[in-house]
């Protein structure tokens, strides 16, 4: 049986770096502008939790582009960085 310890062998940003979040989510501009400030727009995908709920595409892919971001990190948040993530 292995042992587990609850020491961790990097400085907590390297596990950050690892952790990506996506665009479904409730207060939506709010918690998009936190997800950016933490994470970086590299580390945010685009999502909507459709189904089971039913967020119109047209309203979720409008809440990124309304982003005050660059152009390219929208870009990279509605499909580049899924892309990068996966291999596609």
């Amino acid at each position: 049986m292995a042992r587990y310890t609850n020491k961790i062998t990097q400085p907590p940003s390297t596990y950050l770096r690892r952790v990506y979040v996506d665009t479904a989510n409730y207060s939506s501009v709010p918690n998009h502008l936190a997800n950016l400030e933490l994470m970086g727009a590299e580390r945010v995908l685009f999502g909507t939790d459709s189904p089971p709920l039913a967020t119109p595409l047209r309203d979720a892919v409008a809440m990124v582009e309304g982003l005050p971001i660059s152009a390219a990190h929208k870009q990279g948040i509605l499909e580049g960085n899924a892309r990068r993530l996966f291999g596609l």
